[in-house]
């Protein structure tokens, strides 16, 4: 796969965005992890809504390194290596886009507004439903724990894409 990636005037751009996704992905799973009702009612809901708002914050970050990998000039002679690269990135836009649909989707199915910190908040759509609120919420869980490994792949990916070959 041929992308901004490679050694051109878009090189620092893309990886300054490469950077930036990563950070944003790994600081969102991190505010994730804290949640813990085990810490206690009001532990675990400060723990939720950092995660909520460094979520939003990081979710324009997240979308624009993908699309930049998505659209940098694929070549329609794609080696296995590359249409893997490929499949691998649609893996993590795929689980990303899902994250960031069904994070909301948890808050306000809870009934909760969507607070971004103290700066602003977006009303439920929904009012609470709380059968939905469960199953969403797994789910969300569910792809929030797979998502560091196909990140961790296209880390390695990014990595050796550079690698000269003779």
């Amino acid at each position: 796969m041929k992308t901004a990636n490679t050694i051109s005037l878009a090189a620092p751009l893309s990886l300054l965005l490469f950077l930036a996704g990563l950070a944003a992905l790994f600081w969102a799973f991190m505010t994730g992890t804290a949640i813990d009702p085990e810490k206690g009612r009001d532990a675990m809901i400060a723990a939720i809504w950092n995660h909520v708002g460094w979520g939003v914050l990081a979710a324009p970050t997240l979308l624009i390194y993908m699309s930049w990998r998505l659209f940098a000039g694929n070549s329609s002679r794609a080696t296995l290596m590359e249409k893997f690269g490929i499949a691998l990135l649609l893996a993590l836009v795929a689980a990303v886009i899902f994250l960031i649909v069904t994070g909301p989707i948890t808050v306000w199915t809870y009934g909760s507004a969507l607070k971004v910190f103290d700066w602003f908040a977006i009303p439920s759509p929904t009012g609470k439903a709380p059968a939905l609120h469960s199953f969403v919420e797994q789910a969300h869980v569910y792809v929030a724990r797979v998502t560091p490994w196909l990140a961790g792949a296209e880390l390695a990916l990014f990595a050796f894409s550079n690698v000269q070959r003779k």
